[in-house]
């Protein structure tokens, strides 16, 4: 069976800004020396993390249950029996409580019973304080009682809890389960998770995502304990927003009450299948918990509602469906392959039906081959399957295909789960409350305005630009309701060289542009950094703030002759002047066994740079030659 590897990239210092307050600090942050308190600790067995991970790899290998990074310690510790107390002043309580297990990579827990009155909070962290999460409020008490947390770096935590006097013993807080992390999925240790699936998979800010950026923002990761899985949010006929997250039956949503839903974790940066340089997500947008709703293990499919509704600055997207069973003319798969960024796959040919791995008759959609070099892998159960018209047909229950054999996956059919014994078993209770009887839902998109310009990506420079000028490549998308017709574009580098520049063009609803502006300068030898904001779209005010801008760092080196490298469809050749004394210059490109590509002259004194369309050539190496009068210049080059 398939499963999702959850990881949760944090930087050395992190506070949780998901369905937590951030803005309440540890009441021990305002100590100078926390070894002054005195401090309860649970010590817990001490485990093996390479007999644990070779255990995991026979359960990954045969692709049975879900993915664990960790070992589950089941436990039932009354926080206040376990932890120090300690009165403050103004008669408020702080409770100190220290978990370990020796040798874990990272520790987190479960509270199978959870209830805070307003007022109290409880942040959990690392010894040293390197890794915070919290605060946890008031606000994540839910009907299950239960609470998730996220990861703490190394073997030993912290819990702290901060009890005003008004609220004096009226907390519940039971720890159900700590989890011993067995693998680094944080790559906290420098233990690479970011490009760690197969080469062939395709980011999906890459440019064959860009038509389904809408159904991208539904799907999210699940850790639920020790292991891991993921799913899509999806719509229902009320189009009312409504928090429902379709996943698969084996991974457990009956379980997940206290789970992490993370969202957004996606590369900023097309970085795959050519290479392997996919980034690390730039945010942290995660869910706690989620109440159970339907489940079938014929279809394998699972239905929670999350216990709140992902914010606006989350930009979710309700994914919609087709209950038909029609069989559909090609398909898009959206997932985690072996815990990475989020990657899509596609199948440009119909799929088959049938019950390879369900006991029920044609309950699943089996896709033959992956196409465009795409796959899933382990680390993707509970993924959507989405037909032609961007509409979620069924969701992984597993399958053989990867990067070195992209054939046979399975998902079972929604058309398959809608109908069954009752609401616990069936969707269309849930999905369509209205009993309307439709087939077919659109997605819906909460988040919506009438303008609003999304900075997607700044596409150029990528890590090295050359020359003292630079002319950056943006990538936009419209996400308002009406055409995109005009907009400013700001643009600085280092902070003090600005410039503006005014587009005009015409973008339907979740069209994308790339735009090349023009060149600016104050570029410095060594590091520098640009930064684009998007203003007066259609003349008028964007509806969304959050996506208008974006900061990139690069390496500038002013004496390389051409850029970008690597290159793509444009070439631009930089010459250096001091050595034409504005005279032509002879150009040749050669492979790299010296067959001449193609060659051209040039009068550096009508232009100091010079664009090459480069398109018809092939991908490869190639020596970028430039005489001068008295000097040849060579500089490799690499065609993607």
């Amino acid at each position: 069976m398939r499963t999702l590897l959850f990881i949760l990239m944090i930087s050395s210092f992190v506070i949780t800004f998901s369905q937590t307050n951030a803005l309440l600090k540890p009441y021990t942050s305002n100590l100078k020396n926390i070894e002054d308190l005195e401090i309860k600790k649970i010590l817990l067995p001490v485990l093996d993390n390479q007999n644990l991970i070779e255990e995991e790899q026979l359960n990954r290998q045969n692709k049975t249950g879900r993915y664990m990074f960790g070992y589950e310690h089941q436990t039932n510790f009354d926080f206040f029996l376990e932890s120090s107390k300690h009165n403050l002043p103004g008669k408020a309580t702080l409770y100190l409580l220290k978990v370990k297990s020796k040798n874990a990579l990272s520790i987190n827990l479960i509270f199978n019973d959870f209830y805070l009155p307003e007022g109290a909070r409880i942040h959990v962290y690392n010894t040293e304080k390197t890794t915070i999460v919290g605060a946890y409020t008031s606000d994540n008490n839910n009907d299950n009682n239960q609470l998730g947390t996220d990861l703490i770096k190394g073997d030993e935590m912290i819990i702290e809890y901060y009890e005003p006097k008004e609220v004096l013993g009226k907390s519940r807080l039971s720890i159900g389960t700590v989890v011993h992390g067995f693998e680094d999925i944080n790559n906290w240790y420098s233990q690479l998770k970011v490009n760690e699936s197969g080469g062939c998979n395709l980011d999906v800010i890459c440019s064959d995502g860009y038509p389904w950026n809408n159904e991208i923002r539904s799907v999210a990761r699940i850790t639920i304990g020790g292991g891991l899985c993921s799913g899509s949010l999806v719509n229902n006929t009320e189009n009312d927003g409504k928090a429902y997250f379709l996943t698969a039956n084996h991974c457990g949503p009956q379980s997940m009450g206290a789970a992490v839903f993370r969202f957004n974790y996606d590369s900023p940066t097309c970085g795959s299948q050519i290479s392997s340089d996919s980034q690390n997500a730039l945010t942290n947008q995660t869910i706690n918990g989620s109440s159970f709703k339907a489940r079938d293990s014929g279809s394998d499919f699972g239905l929670v509602e999350l216990n709140s509704i992902p914010p606006a600055n989350y930009n979710v997207f309700y994914s919609g469906w087709n209950n038909s069973g029609d069989i559909p003319l090609k398909t898009v798969g959206i997932h985690h392959p072996s815990g990475d960024v989020k990657k899509i796959s596609f199948d440009e040919d119909s799929p088959g039906s049938g019950n390879i791995l369900s006991a029920s008759i044609n309950a699943e959609w089996r896709i033959f081959q992956w196409d465009r070099n795409t796959t899933t892998e382990g680390g993707s159960s509970g993924s959507g399957l989405w037909d032609e018209n961007h509409l979620i047909i069924g969701q992984l229950h597993g399958g053989q295909a990867n990067c070195a054999n992209s054939i046979n996956d399975y998902y079972g059919k929604f058309s398959e789960s809608w109908d069954g014994n009752s609401s616990t078993s069936r969707l269309k209770d849930w999905l369509d409350p209205q009993g309307t009887g439709v087939s077919y839902l659109v997605g819906f998109d909460p988040n919506v305005v009438l303008h609003d310009a999304n900075l997607i990506a700044i596409l150029y420079p990528d890590s090295i630009n050359c020359g003292s000028n630079i002319s950056p490549e943006l990538l936009i998308r419209n996400d308002g309701q009406e055409p995109l017709t005009s907009l400013t574009i700001n643009y600085e580098t280092n902070g003090n060289i600005t410039a503006n520049y005014d587009w005009t063009g015409s973008l339907i609803t979740g069209d994308t542009s790339s735009i090349r502006l023009p060149s600016i300068g104050g570029l410095i030898q060594g590091n520098n950094a640009i930064s684009i904001t998007l203003t007066n779209p259609n003349n008028g005010t964007d509806g969304n703030s959050l996506n208008n801008t974006l900061t990139k760092e690069f390496t500038n080196n002013n004496k390389c002759l051409a850029y970008p490298n690597p290159f793509k469809n444009e070439l631009v050749i930089n010459f250096e002047l001091e050595k034409t004394n504005d005279k032509t210059v002879a150009i040749n490109l050669t492979d790299i066994q010296g067959k001449l590509i193609w060659s051209t002259s040039h009068n550096t004194a009508t232009e100091s740079e010079l664009k090459i369309n480069t398109s018809q050539i092939a991908k490869g190496t190639y020596l970028l030659q430039i005489n001068y009068d008295k000097e040849t210049s060579v500089q490799k080059l690499i065609k993607n």
